[in-house]
């Protein structure tokens, strides 16, 4: 009999057999998973922050983890959704486990009184089992992200090419930090992370940003910061107005892995190869601060035309693609 509940995060030893079981199921049939790591999902959920409530939830078979869900919600932002993901490594599927995961996920929704529901999964192909799974509960795929790779250490000819042709960053300057951002800088980086969230493809995903405040932010930055290393390049017009960012994230326990974030460029100042500058400058971050990384992963959308033809010059290839999903009940 399966049965599902959750669990403390500071029970380690059930924590650790949680975590194998979730990175088992997320990671199978993929060449490309990116999965949080063991500390950083850890740290999170053992020390809930003020933006939102993660909550682990397994499913057992008798005394022995089968199933994995991550479920979790926004405080301050969408405050009628639910995310959740939903884990069945590849020997204990079609069991019954994934939809015994769901009935507790929808339970727990109605008695927060939250009746939309999202996910994101990631799959080579439209015939995934976690993305027939989620169909066939009444999902619907809203957007659709390429999920590319470029391999690291970053080729040092490609680079001379993308600098040699990207030329000078005429009427702007660059400054660029790893770590928190720079206290002067603090406001301006505040406003464009909101416009970033305002301005990023999402589909028919619904989505109602709250605003990043200088509070926010440094509250953010100190969380991340026990498990990831930002490197941030911020573009400014020579006047000393904000143009536009690019985000990379380190983090401190993957071997393996970085992810290029965001890179916005705000819409009065975009025809001047501004997002090439602002991610060739990253890169140079990144010659600096990698360690054993081997890859380089960065997430677009289908729909943003302008990114996908700089991620292509910049040598990214696509992997797979990452789903965004959504199911409002009905009232």
């Amino acid at each position: 009999m399966i049965t599902v509940r959750e669990l403390d995060p500071s029970d380690e030893p059930l924590f650790d057999e949680w975590y194998a079981v979730l990175r088992a199921g997320a990671t199978a049939g993929r060449e490309a998973a990116i999965v949080v790591g063991h500390q950083a999902l850890a740290y999170s959920l053992r020390n809930p922050g003020p933006a939102r409530t993660r909550l682990p939830v397994a499913a057992f078979d008798s005394d022995r983890i089968v199933g994995a869900m991550l479920f979790e919600y926004r405080l301050e932002e969408d405050l009628d959704a639910i995310e959740v993901e939903i884990d069945v490594p590849p020997a204990e599927r079609r069991r019954g486990i994934g939809t015994a995961l769901w009935n507790w996920a929808t339970t727990r929704a109605a008695e927060l009184g939250r009746t939309i529901f999202q996910t994101e999964i990631g799959a080579p192909t439209e015939s995934a089992p976690g993305l027939l799974f989620a169909t066939a509960l009444g999902f619907s795929v809203e957007n659709v992200e390429d999920h590319l790779v470029v391999p690291l250490p970053y080729d040092e000819t490609r680079l001379r090419e993308l600098r040699q042709t990207a030329g000078e960053p005429d009427g702007y300057r660059l400054t660029a930090w790893a770590g928190p951002c720079p206290p002067q800088y603090l406001a301006e980086y505040a406003d464009l992370r909101t416009a970033m969230d305002q301005d990023v493809p999402t589909g028919g995903m619904t989505h109602d940003p709250a605003p990043w405040t200088v509070e926010r932010l440094r509250t953010s930055e100190e969380r991340l910061a026990k498990n990831y290393l930002a490197l941030v390049t911020m573009a400014h017009t020579t006047a000393g107005a904000p143009a536009g960012y690019t985000l990379m994230w380190l983090p401190r326990d993957d071997a393996e892995h970085a992810q290029q974030d965001d890179t916005l460029v705000l819409r009065d100042h975009r025809g001047h190869n501004l997002g090439t500058h602002l991610k060739l400058a990253n890169l140079d971050q990144l010659a600096k601060h990698r360690s054993t990384q081997r890859w380089l992963h960065t997430w677009t959308a289908l729909t943003n035309t302008p990114m996908q033809k700089v991620n292509a010059r910049f040598g990214f290839k696509p992997v797979e693609r990452l789903y965004e999903l959504e199911l409002a009940e009905q009232s």
